[in-house]
């Protein structure tokens, strides 16, 4: 076994080195995201780890914007009763293979990469450690905490105009079936100002997310990338007795974690068919950078803790090396590729734990230039895989 004051002083621990080296617009669907992924891959080529890809496709929010715009030229057309163009637009769509694929805007395009570790002991039903990093960037022009409150803003907006849409709806094919045509002509002026008002609002968004100097992301989230690698490695190495290990890379996650959604759509079922997930973890690495932070009980105002008892295995780990670390509680739970695990954990009726590595602290940072790899100290990240290294061991041992 590697011995932890060998992991510390171990000059093969490259975790600073990968922050730099990912240093660079890693955007979703990006030429960056590609060289980001080939970058990981090299890096588990150079030990002998076999890692495999997995491709998706994800709607983008210039697509979302089209959508939008045609969901109200439509609503426009049947509130003025212009039935006979949009029954035409409808034939021409369906009718050529060509009109069928036609779209303004191309779905956005991103992948996963993961590996597998194998336990020791090969036995029916042992448990799993599924390691999960996002790899993607993002940058704004604004704040992270300004970005949360206008989006929260902005699902409002766009909640509100949905339900006056799915009234008038009603309302319309009930006016159809009754031959009786009620809709005043200033309801329609209405929702013209309205759909106007919704597409208006959707362009500060692209806005928003568009940065002429992007974001080199280190903090988020190339420290976690940058782990899970070395993590990898060392695990190689020395595998655990009685858990697999996972090791996945997700892409797309600033988008609504669309890579770890793909990879439990296709990997969850046989999870939960070869391995014993009531005594499995999933740890998600998302942000090490000033600090070693540790999400320990989310909601108000009973706060429910993440998990049994994993983090107080790591926090006692970490106070027996004498490695500084901060449990936190959130009332608003950061989305993080973990929310996916326990989602489907739960629907599979099973007792998952979830650990959440996150300097919370730091987001004041993050999608901005500010976030930058010297935030990103050596102890920080070394000390957070020590951590995990060492955690996972002394599990190891406990299990039957």
């Amino acid at each position: 076994m590697i011995s932890i004051t060998s992991l510390l002083l171990d000059k093969e621990l490259e975790t600073k080195k990968h922050v730099e080296s990912l240093a660079f617009n890693r955007a979703a669907s990006s030429i960056g995201e590609t060289k980001a992924i080939d970058y990981i891959e090299k890096e588990l080529k150079s030990v002998k780890l076999d890692s495999q890809y997995e491709y998706f496709q994800w709607t983008g929010p210039t697509r979302i914007l089209m959508r939008v715009s045609y969901l109200v030229v439509i609503t426009y057309l049947l509130l003025s009763r212009l039935f006979l163009l949009l029954i035409l637009y409808i034939v021409i769509k369906v009718s050529f293979e060509r009109t069928r694929q036609l779209t303004l805007v191309k779905k956005e395009s991103s992948k996963n990469i993961y590996t597998k570790i194998p336990a020791k002991e090969e036995r029916f039903k042992r448990p799993v450690v599924i390691f999960s990093a996002h790899y993607d960037s993002i940058s704004a022009n604004i704040s992270f905490r300004t970005q949360v409150m206008m989006f929260l803003i902005y699902r409002l907006i766009i909640g509100f105009y949905i339900c006056i849409i799915f009234i008038l709806s009603i309302w319309l094919t009930l006016d159809i079936l009754s031959n009786n045509y009620t809709i005043p002509t200033d309801v329609i002026i209405l929702v013209s100002i309205l759909s106007l008002f919704g597409i208006g609002t959707s362009i500060p968004i692209l806005y928003l997310v568009f940065n002429e100097k992007p974001s080199s992301s280190s903090i988020d989230n190339a420290s976690g990338v940058a782990i899970l690698i070395e993590l990898a490695k060392l695990f190689k190495k020395n595998p655990l007795e009685k858990f697999d290990i996972y090791f996945v890379w997700t892409g797309a996650e600033e988008w609504g974690l669309k890579g770890s959604k793909k990879f439990c759509s296709d990997h969850f079922f046989h999870l939960n068919e070869e391995y014993d997930l009531n005594k499995s973890i999933n740890i998600n690495i998302d942000m090490v950078g000033t600090y070693i932070g540790l999400l320990d009980k989310v909601g108000f105002p009973l706060k429910k803790r993440l998990n049994k008892n994993i983090n107080n295995i790591l926090e006692a780990t970490a106070n027996s090396l004498n490695i500084p670390i901060n449990r936190f509680n959130k009332m608003i739970e950061p989305k993080s590729d973990h929310t996916i695990f326990r989602r489907c954990a739960r629907r599979a009726r099973k007792k998952l734990q979830i650990v959440f590595f996150h300097s919370d602290k730091d987001s004041k940072y993050i999608h901005s230039l500010r976030d930058t790899p010297d935030k990103c100290t050596a102890e920080n990240l070394n000390g957070c895989l020590t951590i995990c290294y060492q955690a996972l061991r002394s599990i190891d041992l406990r299990v039957e």
